[in-house]
């Protein structure tokens, strides 16, 4: 049987020989569920950087996480991993295959004016929960732990 658990068990191991460690995925893990709107930003020439109203509501960042493109990314909660992928597709994207450093970043864009409406939802054009930032590898120090950021 597969189930959640053991997805979880099996794809975000907290010991350095895991996944994380070979760079097979990146968690965007800070201990709660919910719905969270993630976009990614890739550049092969220079560490991709947040723009300015992307920085100006960073709540957290992360140290880099080593990813290893096989040429798709993914993007999905690892409840849609394995027999749950019928369910709700993943965002994929190309990625030219290599090794990479991604940093992930949470916004508070709730704090921007105007971006939580009356009645809770975001407006259209609030800037997302995360954005990630997938770039050249400058350090070889990288992330393990399943969770996402220290101050969580």
């Amino acid at each position: 049987m597969t189930d959640q658990a053991i997805w979880e068990e099996e794809l975000i191991e907290p010991d350095e020989a895991g996944h994380l460690a070979e760079g097979h995925l990146v968690p965007l893990n800070i201990l709660c569920d919910g719905r969270f709107g993630v976009h990614v930003r890739f550049s092969a020439a220079a560490a991709p950087e947040l723009n300015e109203r992307e920085a100006a509501y960073r709540e957290m960042e992360s140290e880099p996480y080593l990813f290893r493109s096989n040429g798709t990314v993914h993007v999905t909660g690892v409840e849609y991993i394995g027999k749950y992928a019928d369910e709700e597709p993943p965002q994929a994207f190309t990625l030219p295959v290599g090794e990479y450093a991604a940093t992930v970043h949470m916004l508070d864009w709730e704090k921007e004016p105007g971006m939580l409406l009356e009645d809770g939802n975001a407006a259209a054009d609030a800037l997302p929960d995360f954005v990630v930032l997938v770039g050249p590898i400058t350090d070889r120090g990288f992330r393990c732990d399943e969770v996402t950021f220290d101050d969580i």
